[in-house]
């Protein structure tokens, strides 16, 4: 009982900070009471001043809300990066009122959301917003995620995926050799880590965590370690029913692994291939049998990437050429861009404070 109504008090507080920022003044002392908020900022560009960021949760603008509060005075566009599918009503009119509301506030910022599904941009759309389909899996590295032949393959399937119940880890408990990439990111309280990391381990002699695991708690890797594992596997694994447009399906294939995974809404289907990705219904022998499928299809990693790559780069350089046109149109006179302005996943999530980023663009 206690432990339910710790978390509906979590929830609470959860649900009173997306709130703030829509609350607070433009100025005076009680404008800065949301300035502890977490936000993850990418600078693609100083002047004119353009910002990407994720945007998530049951409202999703409260973190615009709170850094355009602070650059009220500035020309800005935001490209909003949906990091959870907004292929849910009620999540969409959410938006359409909270778009009216921002642009009345801060008529000098643009809003402009990056769709990682063509459904995606038509709701935005319809409630009045700006958005171009460009799937966030655009932002993975293939410089990081990459075949590595040196590295024997020792298991049948991978699954990177956090400790939570919407990942769905059992529909890969009847693979053979299984190794998991996992680790917490507090949807549930260390106690129920624990004893998810342990359910993980009894599983099978035959599956492992490729995670360190310091004090019953599983510790994260660096991208390398990361695809180092993926190449220790024959298969990637997709197994939640709905999230964003996981970068670990792109990272996957990037490495040449072929993928297992379920329907899904977010769009991390964009850009599979029937040829090595195989969509299997939600149940452990099904998954089981698409797994063996296509280990045993043995595709060679370098094709698989190469492929990959080939669907990547036309929709990187539309995604270039929009971002040419909007610096152009808020005045740079910069050429073109050239070369692809995104450093990568791991990059492009640094959290902070938004008072720390705000400070951080005033001083450029």
């Amino acid at each position: 009982m206690r432990q339910h109504a710790g978390r509906a008090l979590d929830r609470l507080k959860r649900s009173a900070r997306k709130r703030l920022p829509f609350l607070l003044p433009r100025s005076g002392p009680l404008s800065d009471l949301d300035g502890d908020m977490q936000v993850a900022i990418h600078l693609v560009s100083h002047d004119p001043l353009i910002i990407y960021t994720p945007i998530g949760g049951q409202r999703p603008l409260a973190t615009i809300a709170a850094i355009g509060r602070r650059l009220a005075s500035r020309r800005a566009a935001f490209l909003m990066m949906p990091s959870w599918t907004l292929e849910r009503p009620h999540i969409v009119e959410q938006i359409g009122g909270d778009l009216a509301w921002y642009r009345q506030r801060f008529p000098l910022h643009e809003l402009i959301f990056l769709c990682n599904t063509e459904e995606e941009r038509r709701r935005v759309i319809a409630v009045g917003g700006t958005a171009i389909f460009s799937n966030h899996n655009l932002m993975v590295s293939e410089d990081i995620f990459r075949p590595l032949p040196e590295v024997p393959v020792e298991f049948d399937a991978i699954y990177n995926a956090r400790i939570s119940y919407t990942k769905r880890h059992y529909l890969a408990f009847d693979v053979e050799r299984l190794l998991h990439i996992t680790v917490s990111i507090g949807e549930l309280p260390a106690s129920g880590d624990r004893a998810f990391i342990r359910r993980l381990q009894a599983q099978s002699p035959l599956h492992h965590i490729a995670n360190p695991i310091v004090d019953g708690l599983t510790d994260r890797l660096t991208p390398q370690q990361v695809n180092r594992a993926y190449n220790q596997a024959a298969v990637g694994l997709c197994l939640s029913a709905a999230e964003g447009a996981m970068c670990s399906s792109m990272e996957y294939m990037m490495a040449g692994l072929p993928v297992v995974s379920t329907p899904s809404l977010g769009g991390r289907d964009v850009y599979f291939d029937p040829d090595y990705c195989i969509i299997a219904e939600p149940e452990p022998a099904a998954i089981r049998r698409a797994v063996e499928e296509l280990r045993d299809r043995a595709i060679p990693r370098e094709e698989i990437r190469a492929r990959t790559m080939a669907k990547v780069w036309p929709q990187r350089r539309e995604l270039m050429a929009f971002l040419s046109a909007l610096r152009e149109r808020m005045g740079s006179t910069e050429p073109p861009l050239s070369e692809w302005p995104f450093p990568g996943t791991t990059t492009l999530r640094r959290w902070a404070t938004v008072r720390q980023h705000a400070r951080e663009i005033a001083a450029l």
